[in-house]
């Protein structure tokens, strides 16, 4: 019992130790790689400006100084809280982050659901029956999905649902002008539609968020099929597996044995591939109005404007690195060997 605690506060520490390394890094490589693309003065001085204008607004907001102090300022505060103010809005980042972060994760989520519930079960039947119609299927729906540009094929499909057949509204924000957004509880139109007991906002909302959920689902779920499909033909050829179809145990049990030492790999493809649609969803986002991070940080690259930048590729990436690190936990739950690694 002892043993096992210390292995599992050995395992634990290793993973927050890289998950703070790896923040750490990103933070420093935004931070330069921002303050080289362009300018935020111009941004602040407007159209009429000289120089001595700009020369007294660098010194006011630091750009003058060092890049090391300026990283070291910064870093000061992101240990505070602050993400610093957008020059564009004059609102605090870290506000308009949480305004506009439930549209973004429950557009995300959405995708990833909806993902998931077709890729595994068509991974695990084609993996069981390769030469099958379904793995036929299911091999022709992950060249699609790699192969169609997530911005393209939502255009497509905007074309199709909402210009010519109708099905859908347009692509305009979260829900229907006419309605409003509802009270807000958890931000997520879905859920806050339930709970107010409005069934009409409910329809409109999801309405809204299935041709851009379906977008995300379809180009990002061909990894966890393929994952999914490999590890279960792997695991169906091996040596256990073969041995208990000899000893004549149930199908049924030959197979749950066989999906539970399939889902390590494909708990982590799914964990990488949530962390990859908060911040993936930009040219989504963008083609569907989606009022979320994406939207929000093209709109700050457009003007030059470092914190909101900063700020949503560090939410991002903080984001991936929590779903891998859950992920991994995860995985050493149900196989020992993961906690020994490293």
């Amino acid at each position: 019992m002892l043993d096992s605690m210390r292995e599992w506060g050995l395992f634990l520490l290793k993973r927050f130790a890289i998950f703070l390394v790896a923040l750490f890094g990103v933070s420093v490589i935004t931070f330069v790689v921002t303050h080289k693309i362009g300018n935020p003065v111009y941004l602040l001085v407007g159209t009429r400006y000289n120089q001595e204008m700009l020369d007294n607004i660098v010194r006011e907001i630091g750009l003058d100084r060092p890049l090391h102090e300026q990283y070291l300022r910064y870093a000061s505060n992101l240990l505070q809280g602050n993400l610093g103010t957008s020059r564009f809005s004059y609102n605090p980042v870290l506000q308009d982050i949480r305004n506009r972060l439930p549209a973004t994760l429950e557009l995300s989520t959405w995708a990833l659901a909806m993902g998931v519930l077709w890729a595994v079960p068509a991974g695990v039947l084609a993996a069981m029956r390769p030469r099958g119609l379904l793995a036929r299927f299911a091999d022709l729906m992950a060249r699609t999905g790699v192969s169609m540009p997530g911005f393209w094929l939502g255009l497509l499909l905007i074309f199709v649902f909402f210009a010519e057949l109708h099905w859908f509204p347009a692509p305009l924000g979260r829900i229907a002008r006419s309605i409003g957004a509802p009270e807000y509880v958890t931000g997520w139109y879905s859920i806050d539609t339930l709970l107010a007991g409005d069934h009409e906002a409910f329809l409109s909302s999801v309405s809204h968020l299935i041709l851009p959920a379906l977008t995300l689902a379809i180009t990002t779920s061909p990894s966890t099929l393929q994952i999914t499909r490999k590890r279960m033909q792997e695991v169906l050829q091996s040596d256990y597996i073969r041995s208990a179809r000899a000893f004549g145990l149930p199908a049924g049990v030959v197979y749950r044995y066989a999906l539970r030492n399939t889902l390590g790999p494909v708990v982590t493809m799914i964990a990488m591939t949530y962390g990859y649609l908060l911040s993936g969803t930009v040219l989504v986002e963008v083609v569907f109005t989606w009022p979320g991070l994406g939207l929000y940080a093209v709109d700050a690259m457009n003007h030059s404007d470092y914190e909101p930048i900063m700020g949503v590729v560090l939410l991002s990436s903080g984001f991936y690195l929590l779903v891998y690190l859950a992920s991994d936990i995860f995985n050493a739950l149900f196989d020992p060997r993961v906690r020994t690694e490293l």
